[in-house]
């Protein structure tokens, strides 16, 4: 009896690793460009954008100043990463809440809870926001005022939701929505890491403010 012919050998399957390895990259250079806006940011809170050079934030990462250029193209251009964080974090919290199977109130809380959690959780990047953003070419300021912008008109069609559903009676509600979002920008004057006040504490207060200018509780 003849033996039975081999079978071919199967083609290594080199894939999957592959696929592997186009998802790792993004990951990896959204991890890489993180540390590099964490340590500006930390040094611009510390010394201001002026005071500080790309010299000094390649320092802290243990890097040389050429790997920052493969990322931001300028010191201009890591400032203006740090500043649209908040705003676009923001952004991302009113699209989660409004897909929740929730009233408008409900939706309108969920959101301001979250951005007061966003704007605690990047207290510096707010804070050099507010205070360098004077540094901000005139192009990114726009965008970023435009994201703004954007916000605080999601939070008033909330407002017209809540309206609608006859949750809020007041007239004016959604021109509210400005003030809200000016409320929240307080938070980094009154929170601090070694504030005795617990974070949520804080978040609680800011939200009920919030709700309060609507005419709720």
């Amino acid at each position: 009896m003849s033996a039975a012919p081999a079978r071919p050998a199967e083609p290594a399957n080199d894939e999957a690793p592959a696929r592997a390895s186009r998802k790792l990259k993004p990951e990896v250079a959204a991890y890489k460009r993180g540390r590099i806006l964490e340590e500006a940011s930390a040094l611009f809170h510390t010394n201001g954008y002026g005071g500080t050079t790309l010299d000094q934030v390649a320092e802290r990462l243990h890097v040389t100043k050429p790997f920052l250029y493969s990322y931001f193209r300028n010191k201009g251009d890591i400032l203006a990463a740090i500043c649209e964080i908040g705003i676009r974090e923001s952004l991302a919290a009113v699209e989660d809440a409004e897909g929740q199977a929730a009233t408008a109130v409900e939706q309108l809380r969920l959101t301001l809870t979250r951005v007061a959690e966003i704007i605690i959780e990047r207290h510096e990047y707010i804070v050099v926001y507010q205070r360098e953003m004077m540094y901000l070419d005139r192009v990114r300021a726009q965008q970023i005022l435009r994201l703004r912008h954007e916000f605080d008109s999601r939070i008033a069609k909330l407002v017209e939701r809540a309206q609608r559903e006859g949750a809020i009676t007041l007239n004016d509600a959604p021109a509210m929505s400005v003030w809200m979002g000016g409320l929240l920008s307080w938070l980094p004057n009154f929170y601090r890491p070694t504030s005795r006040r617990p974070k949520e504490q804080m978040i609680d207060q800011v939200v009920h403010a919030c709700m309060r200018l609507v005419g709720l509780n």
